[in-house]
């Protein structure tokens, strides 16, 4: 379920001024555009993915939990967005029943906190109980393993025209040897980067699972140009190097799971 088919947002003036009140007036300072943009793109997605993986999780829960995930009653519903406001109180995301026959069966309205959504018709109690979306079960999965190697998937890598297409034109202009021999050099480099600060690796979710990212500076060396998709191997013993995707894309994924904790990774 998406959430554009569970409840209506409203044109998309409304909805993005409701996203702008958010981000301005309620979430601490964290850019929630991407560079040169002022659409709010990344809570949208942010928003969108939440709720289809909180929608997932009340799937798959018995009867007695399903409620504590998106709340659903004859005249509101609501989920826990795992955004906290500036006083750590937790948003919540609230719609009333849509009036209206054969569309979405909620329509949104607000975004509330702990304290205002008292003043909404919702039930407290069924609301405080709201979880967050959970992406992990072993807090070991976020930690790269720096004995382990990492074996580039070069076909998918190079060969792959989309993901070819990401790496900077200066040296796709030189052919695919040349571009595989400056990202193997760039991915030796990396590993160093993170023995000496594990922070440089930042988790994302793809799939229900936990990849991890790592930047490969590639024509610069203060600013990376792509990050590299690592998948641990089932048996733990290497990671694999599935692709690479642009720092926006890389950070679009990575805030799914929490506000990225790293001095590479920026909106």
């Amino acid at each position: 379920m998406q959430l554009k088919e569970w409840a209506f947002l409203g044109n998309y003036e409304f909805f993005n001024s409701k996203l702008k009140a958010l981000a301005t007036n309620e979430l601490p300072p964290e850019k929630w555009s991407y560079a040169g943009k002022s659409d709010f793109g990344i809570l949208r997605s942010y928003l969108y993915f939440t709720f289809e993986k909180l929608w997932q999780e009340r799937e798959d829960a018995g009867d007695p939990e399903k409620q504590q995930f998106i709340f659903m009653d004859d005249n509101v519903a609501c989920f826990n967005t795992g955004l906290y406001d500036k006083t750590w109180q937790p948003i919540y995301f609230y719609c009333i029943k849509n009036p209206i026959d054969g569309f979405q069966p909620w329509r949104f309205t607000a975004f509330y906190n702990s304290y205002t959504i008292k003043f909404s018709d919702s039930p407290t109690n069924a609301v405080s109980s709201l979880r967050r979306a959970n992406y992990f079960n072993d807090p070991s999965a976020l930690i790269f393993d720096v004995n382990l190697d990492i074996v580039p998937q070069w076909d998918h890598i190079l060969f792959d025209e989309e993901n070819f297409a990401r790496i900077p034109e200066q040296l796709r202009n030189n052919g695919r040897e040349f571009c595989q021999n400056v990202i193997a050099g760039a991915i030796s480099s990396v590993k160093k980067r993170i023995e000496a600060n594990y922070k440089t690796i930042v988790p994302q979710l793809y799939r229900g699972k936990i990849q991890l990212l790592a930047p490969l500076y590639l024509t610069n060396p203060d600013t990376p140009d792509l990050a590299l998709v690592l998948s641990l191997s089932e048996d733990k013993t290497v990671y694999y190097g599935h692709t690479c995707l642009t720092t926006e894309m890389a950070y679009n994924n990575a805030r799914l799971i929490a506000r990225p904790d790293s001095y590479w990774l920026q909106p």
